[in-house]
C-alpha cells in the first residue's frame, strides 16, 4: 500500500506508519515525573523539563512547571519570550529525529498555544515561535474550523519522509496565517479537510489568505473529504486537491528524496 494513503484517510488511526507511533524517548518522559526536590538547575534542563510536561498525561503538570520556573526567579516575560519558544523548538527537534509521535507534538503544541493565549499573546513572541517547527519549506495548516488534527500530522510525517521540512500551523486565525506566510519562504501551504463541512468552509479561508498576500505559495488541500479532487478545487480555490502527499509533492514541483530511494512505497 502506498504510504501516502494515510493522507487520504486523514483522521483515522488504523494502519499508522510505525515511525509516527514513536513515543518521546523514555529519558524525556522520566523528567516529567521527577520529584520537586530534583528541580532543573540550568536553562537547558528547564527546557527539557518543560517539554516533558507539555506532553505529559497530566493536565496540570505543565502549569505547575511554569509556576515553579517563575518561582525560581525567572520573570514571567522571559518565560513567554524565551522559554516557551525554546520548548517549541525542542519538541520540533524531537519530531524531526523520530523521538516524538504526532500525538506528543499535537498535545504539546495545543498546550503551548493555550498558555500564550491565556497570557495575552505577548507581542514579542513571533508567529513562528507559536507553532511546532518541524523544519521548513512546507506549512501544514490545521484551520480553526477543523476539529480533526490527526490527518495533518500524518501528512506532515509523509512530507518529512519525502525529504521536506514541515512547519505546523495550529489554531492560527486567518490574519495570523497571512502574517506567517508573508514573513516566511514556504514552498507549499497545505490544508487538511477531514469532513465535507471543512471543504465548504475552506473557500472563504483560502480566499482571505490569498487576498492578504502579494505572493502566495501554491496551496493544497487533502484529507478524507477529498473524494472528488476537481470539485474540491473549484469549491475551495486551492491550486491542488489531492489524495496523497506524493501527489501534492509532484503537482507542486517539489524536490523529493523518495524520487530516488523509492520511499513512497511502505506497507502499513
Amino acid at each position: 500500500m502506498e504510504q501516502d494513503d494515510e493522507f487520504r484517510n486523514a483522521g483515522q488511526s488504523d494502519g499508522e506508519s510505525p515511525s509516527i507511533r514513536y513515543l518521546v524517548e523514555s529519558a524525556l518522559r522520566s523528567v516529567a515525573s521527577t520529584s520537586q526536590s530534583e528541580k532543573p538547575s540550568t536553562r537547558d534542563e528547564w527546557i527539557a523539563h518543560l517539554a516533558a510536561t507539555m506532553v505529559s498525561d497530566s493536565e496540570t503538570s505543565h502549569r505547575a512547571a511554569i509556576s515553579s520556573l517563575i518561582a525560581s526567579g525567572v520573570r514571567s516575560s522571559e518565560v513567554y519570550q524565551s522559554y516557551i519558544p525554546a520548548v517549541s523548538r525542542y519538541l520540533g527537534e524531537m519530531w524531526v529525529n523520530d523521538r516524538a509521535s504526532f500525538v506528543d507534538v499535537s498535545l504539546g503544541s495545543a498546550r503551548l498555544q493555550a498558555l500564550l493565549r491565556e497570557a495575552g499573546e505577548p507581542a514579542e513572541v513571533s508567529l513562528l515561535d507559536r507553532s511546532i517547527p518541524l523544519g521548513q519549506s512546507v506549512l501544514m495548516v490545521i484551520p480553526p474550523y477543523e476539529d480533526h488534527a490527526l490527518g495533518a500530522f500524518v501528512a506532515a510525517d509523509q512530507f518529512r519522509r519525502h525529504g521536506l521540512w514541515v512547519h505546523m500551523g495550529i489554531g492560527l486565525n486567518r490574519d495570523e496565517l497571512v502574517e506567517l506566510i508573508a514573513s516566511s519562504r514556504f514552498s507549499l501551504v497545505g490544508l487538511t479537510a477531514a469532513t465535507w463541512k471543512s471543504v465548504e468552509k475552506a473557500g472563504d479561508f483560502v480566499d482571505y489568505i490569498r487576498q492578504g498576500l502579494d505572493h502566495c505559495p501554491p496551496m493544497v488541500i487533502g484529507g478524507r473529504a477529498v473524494t472528488e479532487p476537481a470539485k474540491v478545487e473549484r469549491l475551495t480555490g486551492v491550486d491542488f486537491a489531492v489524495k496523497t502527499v506524493r501527489e501534492a509533492v509532484d503537482r507542486a514541483g517539489l524536490m523529493s528524496i523518495s524520487q530516488e530511494t523509492g520511499l513512497d512505497k511502505l506497507n502499513t
